[in-house]
């Protein structure tokens, strides 16, 4: 099994954006569809699905697959935190996707967060901030990884649990870290989830091929 720093992981993502070659978009949407179909495998139409994005390409992702599972007749809501008024590009294009989308009851999030009531039956897919994460979380995101953690919803992480670094979380503050149900890890798994401290966070994992290319 291949473990790469996270640091590495996004070499290979601009390695095979510059080499397949393929759009940044594209290979978002590359990924988005595999996370689709693990999802979809697991949980049926009936269960009602509240996404929360981040502003980076782990919230484009999320974003992704928040219109996909739409399309196959999921019962979509999306919370994107947009506080500093900057997304990334990939992200933005998303976005702009879910917004055109009658069945996506969409949110955007630039200040304050009214958060929706959770249930047991209750899907949330966690795609806030992905493994470049290199510091705690702290302030408003905190204070939404604490409102998932309380809530009895099951949780899927996308890449990895929000607010957990991919390799040292010696000095994390686990309060702010997401606790998953299940991770879809994206190519590679990541060196924390091989740490037992961490399985409370990271739960079942799994990792879904993307195509990346490893010669990078």
């Amino acid at each position: 099994m291949k473990i790469f720093p996270s640091s590495s992981i996004k070499k290979l993502d601009a390695y095979t954006i510059e080499n397949e070659p393929i759009a940044s978009i594209d290979l978002m949407e590359r990924a988005a569809t595999v996370l689709t179909k693990a999802i979809t495998d697991r949980w049926n139409t009936e269960t009602p699905v509240t996404i929360f994005a981040g502003p980076g390409n782990n919230g484009g992702d999320a974003l992704a697959v928040a219109r996909m599972m739409a399309e196959k007749g999921y019962k979509i809501e999306v919370f994107l935190f947009n506080t500093k008024g900057e997304l990334s590009p990939d992200c933005q294009t998303n976005k702009e996707l879910v917004e055109m989308m009658e069945e996506v009851k969409f949110h955007e999030i630039s200040t304050q967060f009214v958060p929706p009531v959770l249930t047991p039956d209750h899907l949330v897919i966690d795609g806030l901030f992905g493994s470049g994460l290199n510091k705690p979380l702290s302030g408003g995101f905190a204070a939404v990884v604490k409102y998932i953690n309380s809530s009895p919803a099951m949780v899927v992480a996308i890449d990895i649990p929000s607010g957990l670094m991919g390799e040292e979380n010696t000095f994390n503050v686990k309060a702010n870290i997401i606790r998953a149900d299940v991770t879809f890890s994206l190519q590679l798994p990541k060196l924390a989830f091989l740490f037992a401290e961490n399985t409370e966070f990271v739960g079942e994992w799994e990792v879904l091929d993307i195509q990346l290319s490893e010669d990078g």
